[in-house]
């Protein structure tokens, strides 16, 4: 199965601007619905590495590019913030009639969707790959990037692959796996019009309102819940996936060696294992599918 598919846009419920809209694309045709939202400057094309590996006659592949990044709205409300974004995705899922749907989180995707998941029934199973949901310091370049004006405006002055290959090396725990194609797939995120802006105000908004009382709620989930993590994420400290796994109901943290903050793109043959084994257990748990 090849990591493309046409772009389509899915449109908020009217509860949300009309021209608030998400691009996404849909692979494979299986019977088992698969959501995957990506991280912080990032696109739905960050699961190129891992498509290729999901079964295109057992999954459905969902890949949005959250608002504010990829080919999603960038200028079109106010609001940029995770729990925004998770009642976007939760319209995408309500839109298309999908349910039992596991939904796959990478960093700030994976804080959207943990909150999409406390309100959206039909997510049936969460995958979390190094998600900061609990307040932490930010990176320097994110807080150099929300200082108004003066962030975009920097963002905006350079040359998008440096800005890519410097994220990648942040990211990444072995240099050398750091591809031309992978600097390319960022670099082509910088570009886009409006996108330094929308990151600023994402940024500025990564914090929800309320925070405690959301992190609160972790504990009432009752669906299964995989934590993936790279033993040598720089970006989101190893303390988050130890409480986060704590407080859960129903969870499994399985540390990944060899690897920094993108498990799905430094190392996504094994990242995909991982994902498949969690997946196969809970399908032979519900009696609707064996290997």
């Amino acid at each position: 199965m090849e990591p493309t598919g046409p772009d389509r846009l899915t449109k908020g419920t009217s509860a949300y601007h009309p021209e608030e809209l998400l691009r996404y694309r849909i692979v494979g045709t299986g019977p088992h619905s698969v959501v995957l939202l990506h991280g912080f400057a990032a696109s739905g094309h960050t699961w190129d590495e891992l498509v290729p590996f999901f079964p295109p006659d057992i999954y459905t592949l969902h890949l949005l590019d959250l608002k504010g990044h990829g080919s999603s709205t960038k200028s079109s409300g106010n609001d940029y913030s995770p729990l925004h974004n998770a009642c976007l995705v939760a319209a995408h899922i309500r839109s298309h009639g999908l349910n039992n749907v596991t939904l796959i989180g990478h960093s700030l995707g994976g804080v959207v969707g943990l909150l999409c998941a406390l309100d959206c029934p039909d997510i049936t199973r969460l995958i979390l790959l190094d998600a900061p949901v609990f307040p932490q310091k930010i990176p320097r370049f994110m807080r150099i990037l929300r200082l108004p004006f003066l962030g975009p405006l920097l963002m905006s002055a350079l040359p998008p692959e440096k800005i890519a290959r410097k994220g990648l090396e942040a990211v990444f725990y072995r240099q050398e796996r750091i591809t031309g194609q992978l600097v390319e797939r960022y670099a082509a995120v910088y570009r886009r019009q409006g996108s330094a802006r929308a990151l600023a105000r994402t940024v500025r908004q990564i914090v929800p309102p309320g925070s405690a009382e959301l992190t609160a709620r972790y504990n009432t989930l009752s669906i299964p819940v995989l934590i993936l993590w790279g033993e040598h994420d720089r970006v989101v400290k190893p303390w988050q996936a130890d409480r986060l796994h704590r407080e859960l109901r129903d969870s499994q943290l399985i540390v990944i060696p060899d690897c920094g903050h993108n498990p799905h793109e430094e190392l996504a043959e094994q990242t995909f294992g991982l994902i498949r084994d969690f997946l196969t257990s809970c399908y032979v748990d519900k009696r609707t599918f064996t290997c």
